[in-house]
């Protein structure tokens, strides 16, 4: 995509990093000696001349469901050269010199496939192979090929999950995505009722989360059981806590990469799993020249509760659906799709309230060449929360948690409203170069639209309309220097018309050194930019995130990082991976309520005008020790962590700052038929700004009283450590002719009474009710404020069946 097509003006001033600090300069000029230096011409005079050369490429796919294997390997036997499949389960050697080989073909859970092949000099060779799945031994130790796959790829700060890892943790109903990433090491979340995610000093809106190349907004569900993924619809998570590459942009902390799979070419496949909480069907199968597969969940506590002390008024509901179709051997169209939605009504309140996702994208991939694949991409993002509050009763505005929540727009007296539009479009490319390096490059338009509104009595007291567009453009490349050292320097470069700088420049560099064949040393650096922020409140825990664009008022959210670590493979069972970090960040947007409830309308739609800004930093250290294969495996993952923020000459932590942090998962298999797992976890207490006081605010028109906060210092205090236990059983039978598996699953098993949030409950004198629940009615102490903490979850327990055809 040529940037001149769309007349955007020259980039005069391009901004690197924040004005008090350009440590991006830095970056730049090491990422411009990387390219020079990685320049392959010591490395291509070595090799033989291309008239003396052949190339070989083809695909690795599943012989049972003709889905291809990412991360395949491929190597000759001979010389030891081989590579790892990509995503769609494709290899090429750009320049195999000419003669006769053994080529061998492995995968984990799959039988291998060795092949005799001769290769003749200036010819292209088209192979493809099919892998059949076989069952592994609990004691074996799979090692040959691995070593491919964990040399060729730079691993620093990455974590990568398939549905096997990601069903170690014990779930509640059914497996979820978001509750396994959060036992890796730097991974947390902002509270026991989410299932956002926080990484490394980051919060939630930080973390740029995809589905198959659609950005998704807020992908969660209240009381966080649930994330929007279903983990039967999806093929692989992949995660990277940080130093990610110029491929991905617009956030500052993190990317987590999910993949659907792509169904059953080869034959109709169902599976229906039901527990206590939720229902949820996964069907698949062939159509035409490709798959189909469609994914459907619901909770119904809402139906078998209703009528009993029980009874909650919520639900949501997921659909994900994925199909594809090769129009030719090189060409192929892709279709992925996600809808998803929670209700939340008391009558009793008139309080209704609902949220979701909407995604769709169209994927069409040409294989212009053995050496050069692309991809165009059209794809668009909905994301609303809408909010209802009518006939609002005394005890709730008596909550101050709630009547914070007001000025926050998250319920925000009688209605609230906030929808974001992500329209996104544009080509990626993937050229290889050579047997020893690779070109990424790709473009992207996107357009945002996102509105605000909130009234309070039926009067408007805020109302914010924007509609920003950004282009990017960016380039990386992964080149090897000899056998043991391999950079990747990359640039990303940012238009964004909303904001006076309209240039910005991310630079980013990853090295991975091999110091053996089975340990190496990773490091990374580079530079972020976010144009979409939201409001962190310092104060109070949202339920939901409310999204904004950045205007000329304010600068975009920048962060640089610089990561280093350490990775070994001990003995083909053992992985052990230690890092360090730190992390700058500058430009996050805070709320700070100052106005009272009879000012009325927001008098500005300035983003400086209503927020404050802050800049922050966060540092740690985080180990990493995984069993990876045999009858116990799972992991320990231990980070020690800090996260602060400056305003106003102010530093305090973050909210979701926690010093230690301690996981263990594990999964022990005694046969084929069994199989248990545990979850044991301990963080350092949340900070939490204590409350000096209160005063009374008198709202317009009405009787009703609001007690209003005085605070303490800014997270001040903590509250006091969480641990909790998770364990679950599950039996795999045969039932009649379909396989089935038999789960119990036990949250907080010890029953931990974990604090949420502490708030002060103000009582009366004269409502003839004993407030302070010491059997007596209207003393003279129940007008004093009584401390009351909100606990987490207590024993959960959950039962059910999986089966599939």
């Amino acid at each position: 995509m040529d940037p001149n097509n769309h007349m955007l003006p020259s980039p005069k001033n391009i901004v690197i990093a924040t004005r008090r600090s350009r440590p991006g300069w830095l970056i730049l000029w090491i990422i411009a000696v990387a390219f020079v230096v990685a320049k392959p011409t010591d490395v291509a005079a070595a090799l033989p001349a291309a008239d003396q050369t052949a190339t070989l490429a083809g695909y690795i796919r599943n012989t049972v469901t003709g889905a291809g294997l990412a991360g395949a390997n491929v190597y000759f036997v001979d010389s030891q050269v081989g590579t790892a499949t990509n995503i769609d389960g494709y290899f090429v050697f750009p320049a195999v010199p000419a003669g006769e080989y053994i080529l061998e073909i492995s995968y984990l859970g799959y039988r291998s496939l060795r092949t005799d092949i001769a290769l003749e000099p200036g010819k292209t060779y088209r192979l493809n192979f099919e892998l059949t799945p076989q069952t592994i031994s609990l004691d074996s130790v799979v090692v040959l090929g691995q070593r491919i796959d964990q040399q060729t790829r730079n691993r620093v700060s990455q974590a990568q999950l398939g549905t096997h890892q990601l069903q170690s943790v014990p779930p509640i109903g059914e497996a979820d995505l978001m509750r396994s990433l959060q036992t890796l090491p730097g991974v947390l979340s902002t509270s026991e009722y989410s299932s956002g995610l926080v990484i490394r000093g980051g919060n939630t809106d930080q973390n740029l989360i995809l589905l198959d190349g659609i950005t998704l907004y807020n992908p969660s569900h209240l009381f966080g059981l649930f994330s929007n993924f279903i983990l039967d619809a999806v093929k692989e998570a992949e995660l990277s806590k940080g130093g990610f590459n110029a491929e991905y942009g617009d956030r500052l902390s993190a990317v987590l990469n999910v993949r659907s799979r792509q169904g059953n070419q080869k034959h109709f496949d169902a599976r229906g799993t039901v527990s206590l909480l939720a229902g949820q069907t996964t069907i698949e199968g062939p159509i035409g020249n490709g798959a189909w597969l469609l994914a459907f969940r619901r909770t119904y506590f809402d139906q078998i509760f209703k009528g009993t002390a029980a009874y909650f008024p919520y639900y949501f509901y997921d659909i994900q659906g994925h199909l594809f179709q090769d129009l030719t051997e090189n060409d192929r169209l892709t279709i992925s799709w996600y809808q998803g939605r929670d209700y939340l009504s008391f009558d009793d309140s008139n309080l209704s309230a609902s949220w979701g996702n909407r995604a769709f994208s169209f994927n069409f991939q040409k294989l212009e060449s053995s050496r050069l694949i692309s991809n165009w991409k059209v794809a668009a993002s909905w994301f609303d929360t809408r909010f209802n509050l009518g006939g609002i009763s005394k005890e709730l505005i008596a909550d101050n948690w709630i009547n914070d929540q007001f000025s926050m727009g998250v319920f925000s007296g009688n209605n609230s409203v906030n929808a974001i539009e992500d329209v996104t479009l544009g080509p990626n490319f993937t050229y290889f170069a050579s047997q020893t390096g690779q070109v990424r490059f790709g473009a992207e338009l996107k357009r945002y639209q996102l509105h605000h509104e909130n009234k309070y009595l039926n009067r408007k007291v805020f109302d914010v309309d924007q509609t920003p567009w950004e282009f990017s453009a960016y380039c990386q490349w992964k080149q090897w220097l000899g056998r043991r050292l391999m950079v990747e320097p990359g640039l990303r470069m940012a238009y964004y018309d909303n904001h006076p700088d309209k240039w910005f420049a991310d630079p980013r560099l990853q090295v991975k050194l091999l110091l053996t064949t089975d340990r190496y040393l990773n490091t990374a650096v580079g530079v972020y930019h976010q144009f979409l922020e939201t409001a962190q409140d310092d104060f109070n825990p949202s339920l939901l995130s409310q999204w904004f664009a950045v205007d000329s008022t304010i600068n975009p959210a920048s962060a640089v990082h610089y990561i280093i670590g350490y990775e070994e493979y001990l003995g083909g069972r053992y992985r052990i991976q230690v890092e360090g970090y730190y992390k700058q960040l500058r430009n996050m947007l805070t709320f700070v309520e100052q106005r009272i409830t009879a000012e009325g309308a927001q008098p500005s739609q300035r983003m400086a005008d209503i927020f404050d800004i802050a800049d922050g930093y966060a540092y740690g250290m985080e180990v990493f020790l995984q069993r990876e294969y045999g009858r116990l495996t799972g992991w320990l993952a231990y980070s020690f962590s800090v996260a602060r923020k400056r305003m106003v000459e102010t530093e305090y932590y973050a909210n979701w700052d926690r010093t230690h942090a301690l996981n263990l998962v594990t999964a022990y298999h005694p046969s084929q038929r069994w199989e248990f797992s545990l979850n044991w976890t301990y963080q350092t207490g949340q900070p939490f700004t204590p409350v000096l006081g209160y005063y009374i605010e008198t709202l317009p028109d009405t009787p009703d009283i609001v007690y209003r906060s005085i605070p303490g210092g800014r997270n001040s205090l903590r509250y006091p450590s969480y641990h909790r236990l998770d364990l679950g059983v599950t039996r795999h039978m045969d039932f009649m002719a379909f396989r089935m598996d038999a789960f119990v699953q036990a949250v907080n098993v010890y029953m931990q009474d974990n604090i949420f949030r502490q708030y002060y409950l103000f009582g009366s004198t004269t409502n003839q009710i004993d407030d302070d629940s010491d059997g007596e009615i209207d003393e003279p102490d129940e007008g004093i404020p009584h401390l009351e903490s909100i606990s987490t979850f207590p024993l959960l327990v959950s039962i059910g069946v999986s089966i599939e055809i």
